[in-house]
């Protein structure tokens, strides 16, 4: 690749837009967007230590570095809700639900000031808490402290590979215009740099994949090593908690909830940005139909590959997914069909999954018309293990003006599949029962632009290193026919897709 072109994207020059932000762009080679991540945390250490990872299966692959504009969801505490305030019993927004709504606003008026100057489809990245009501999301004594109740990016320096084309982007302050040229030659600078690291048609690769990052990177060099992992709970203790939550489906105050545990881990070095471009490249391999994500703030990193959307919307057609009821997978197909029947004729995993059908219809029926779910579901086939899974989607006539993206994850987060139904006793139990904050683990993940577009996952295998440690959480749903042993052994074959990939 040569002299790549870097230009304000603007037919009549550089107008300084309201928002005193100036967008200038670059083509680049086509390269795993974790190699971004390594090269840009290099060349541009000034703007961290933030950035994202956004690479859904077959999709446009996404990752930024550094800060242009930052919206920040406040968490205050304990207030019955989530963003969304979402519970069964009733439609109210709480505090949380209006500080969304303000971000949905600040971030339409961003991105109506740059539209005149910027032709760039420019997008603001990131996630909110599972539950910020609970006592620990975005407080001091949480390990999730730098990531607080939610957070959405507008990143100082970003790229996109889309099909075959692909591009950098800067997102520079007006007042800095000056600098303009400075920012094209690093631009270009880095442009070239990921070029030399093996983009496609340099030949460095030579298998004409998108993404394939060079083997130095993958396999030569190890992630931080293991020295001891425990449970927390132990898992004497977390199996007498589910038995205590299976005994409130008995009793029918709750129709299912979902029981998160967490393995902590402690580790020989810090985790830091080539360790997240080793295992991001693994989780390619091992993890090929989910959506890897990656969220850095400050010391910690949050990544994983998750199988779950929660709501995509692309104009006027929005798909969700229910994804509960879970088994074994296996290498083998014959044994994997055998398994899929089982998983397909399970009483207690079938009861799981429609749960799950039930409150995505409803919830979507509401304001985006008719929603038509197959029947029966279908199977989907993870390395680990194979989930029931119902695609739902709808679309909305010319005549309806499609909802926000954001109020669409407000409307559906969280589902029966993270959290439980009835919602709000469902909260109160996992509140209860579990002696860490989840944070961003199950929370809604992804990105939104300008037109109110946008894709949102729930943030499941996954992991959040801090330094030294490592945090993995895994979770099932617990239903009248739940077997507590039976519910420890597949969190554990969840936790496999990060430490199977950690090697």
């Amino acid at each position: 690749m040569t002299s790549p072109a870097i230009r304000p994207r603007s037919s009549r020059g550089t107008r300084v837009p309201q928002t005193g932000l100036v967008t200038l762009t670059a083509e680049a080679p086509r390269v795993a967007p974790e190699e971004f991540l390594r090269r840009a945390s290099r060349s541009f250490r000034e703007i961290g230590p933030v950035g994202h990872l956004w690479a859904p299966s077959g999709g446009i692959q996404c990752a930024g570095w550094g800060v242009a504009r930052r919206f920040e969801i406040a968490g205050d505490g304990p207030s019955g809700g989530f963003p969304g305030g979402n519970g069964d019993g009733g439609s109210e927004v709480n505090a949380d639900g209006v500080a969304l709504d303000q971000v949905v606003a600040q971030a339409c008026g961003l991105f109506r000031e740059l539209a005149g100057a910027n032709d760039v489809p420019l997008r603001l990245f990131g996630g909110l808490a599972f539950d910020p009501g609970s006592d620990g999301a975005g407080s001091g004594a949480s390990a999730w402290t730098e990531f607080g109740a939610g957070s959405f990016v507008l990143p100082r320096l970003g790229y996109v590979a889309d099909g075959d084309a692909a591009h950098l982007y800067a997102v520079v302050d007006a007042t800095a215009v000056g600098a303009a040229p400075e920012w094209r030659r690093r631009l270009r600078r880095l442009a070239e740099d990921l070029d030399r690291t093996g983009g496609l048609g340099s030949g460095a690769n030579g298998n004409g994949h998108l993404g394939e990052l060079p083997e130095a990177a993958n396999t030569l060099e190890a992630l931080p090593g293991i020295l001891r992992s425990l449970d927390r709970p132990a898992a004497s203790e977390w199996l007498r908690r589910v038995e205590e939550l299976r005994g409130e489906v008995l009793s029918e105050r709750l129709q299912k909830v979902v029981a998160a545990r967490t393995v902590e881990l402690d580790l020989d070095r810090p985790f830091g940005i080539d360790d997240l471009v080793r295992i991001a490249g693994r989780l390619r391999h091992s993890m090929p139909t989910c959506t890897r994500f990656a969220f850095l703030r400050g010391g910690s990193i949050f990544f994983g590959a998750t199988p779950e959307l929660l709501v995509r919307r692309r104009g006027r057609r929005i798909e969700t997914q229910a994804l509960a009821g879970s088994i074994a997978s296996d290498s083998s197909p014959v044994r994997r069909r055998e398994l899929a029947r089982r998983l397909l004729e399970s009483r207690k995993d079938r009861l799981e999954h429609d749960v799950v059908v039930r409150y995505l219809v409803e919830r979507l029926d509401g304001s985006c018309g008719a929603v038509a779910p197959p029947d029966p579901p279908e199977v989907r086939v993870l390395p680990n293990v194979m989930h029931l899974e119902t695609p739902i989607r709808a679309a909305l006539p010319e005549t309806v003006e499609p909802p926000h993206v954001l109020r669409l994850v407000r409307a559906l987060h969280p589902t029966p599949a993270v959290a439980g139904r009835p919602t709000p006793l469902a909260l109160a139990a996992i509140r209860r029962s579990e002696d860490r904050d989840r944070g961003w683990y199950a929370g809604p993940v992804g990105w939104f632009d300008g037109s109110g577009d946008g894709e949102f996952s729930v943030a499941l295998r996954s992991c959040l290193a801090t330094r030294r440690r490592g945090l993995l959480y895994s979770g099932n749903g617990i239903v009248a026919d739940s077997d507590p042993a039976r519910e420890l052994a597949e969190t554990n074959l969840k936790l496999d897709a990060i430490l199977g990939a950690w090697g």
